[in-house]
């Protein structure tokens, strides 16, 4: 069943806690770009290229159906669910929970779930890979370069190296220097790779070792960055984390009972697949321009004309509002509160 990207891009606004969260990261980690502010395809393609025409879009759309976009839209959507096989279950709140632990007795607890955090933090690097193998055409090192020039694929990275390593991680992240990421994955990448094949594809788990190879720099250069700017990090997930999930807890894996409090990884995938395919079809339509030019320039329509090429309006959005989202988080809170309680 194809996924329809307009839809999962749909499922979120400007005040959705994933989409702030993220803001919020990049808001304080110099050098983070700006997110565009897009939740459809012809708007991303407005913010990308205003003049660009409808030809593109449907190319795009086009595109986002393919085998390889859709394929990434599963792994996305599969980091939070807790029914896929390949869910990870420390996220935010945990990260968050194991920094404010960090000079605390507190600690000790956290310490405990050091090893889920780890273990979830390569999966998502690897499925991170996936991900840009997926979706970038070329070698790999091609692959690495075009992901790390999207504004999203930009502001994926900074994410991941704040909130997946750099909170929960502080102490030794610092003292890592450059190689803690590096050691994170000679640890845990042999058994995540198997878990990543199990339903990928052995195929498929490889070649997102072989990108995570080239993409490895890069990411320990943002965790060095980000281990340094940990304090206003901290602040901002803090600012989107609901009271609503502050149950008493001082175990920081309580989220191990189900997906991740916030689906910032369906967010910033979305974006990443609408991006790349937008991408694409800009740069296939202005190779089809520059060859109709080099054949017969009287062919090539005049590009700042208003048309029936021009891009259509944007999907009307529906209606959003918080107290949905607070009572399922309540709920939850609910839920993890008892289950802690059983389980003492």
């Amino acid at each position: 069943m194809t996924t329809d990207i307009d839809q999962v891009l749909g499922d979120f606004g400007d005040s959705d806690y994933s989409v702030r969260l993220v803001r919020g990261v990049c808001n304080v980690v110099p050098f983070a770009p700006d997110l565009a502010d897009w939740f459809s395809m012809v708007e991303g393609l407005k913010s990308i290229d205003p003049d660009a025409k409808k030809k593109v879009l449907d190319r795009a759309i086009e595109i986002s159906r393919g085998e390889d976009a859709q394929r990434a839209l599963w792994l996305i959507k599969s980091l939070d669910t807790a029914d896929s096989g390949i869910s990870v279950f420390s996220g935010v709140k945990s990260a968050y929970k194991m920094y404010q632990a960090t000079n605390t007795e507190e600690r000790i607890d956290a310490l405990e779930t050091d090893t889920q955090q780890a273990v979830d933090a390569v999966l998502k690097g690897l499925a991170t890979a996936y991900v840009i193998f997926k979706l970038f055409p070329g070698g790999l090192t091609e692959k690495v370069d075009a992901f790390r020039k999207t504004n999203t694929g930009q502001a994926w990275i900074f994410y991941y190296a704040s909130i997946e390593v750099g909170l929960p991680f502080a102490d030794n992240a610092l003292v890592g220097g450059g190689s803690f990421l590096k050691g994170l994955f000679d640890k845990h990448q042999t058994s995540q790779i198997e878990k990543l094949a199990a339903v990928a594809g052995e195929k498929e788990a490889e070649e997102a070792k072989s990108v995570m190879a080239k993409l490895m720099g890069p990411m320990e250069t943002m965790v060095g960055m980000a281990s340094e700017h940990l304090t206003p990090v901290a602040n901002a997930a803090a600012e989107f984390i609901p009271k609503a999930m502050n149950v008493g807890d001082k175990v920081a894996g309580v989220a191990a009972t189900g997906a991740d409090v916030l689906p910032v990884y369906r967010f910033l995938g979305a974006r990443l697949v609408a991006e790349a395919c937008l991408r694409q079809a800009l740069s296939e339509v202005e190779n089809e321009a520059v060859e109709a030019v080099s054949e017969n320039p009287a062919n090539v329509a005049v590009k700042y004309t208003r048309s029936a090429q021009d891009l259509p309006d944007a999907p009307a959005r529906r209606k959003r509002g918080c107290f949905g989202l607070w009572v399922a988080m309540l709920a939850f809170g609910v839920t993890a509160a008892g289950l802690i309680g059983s389980a003492m």
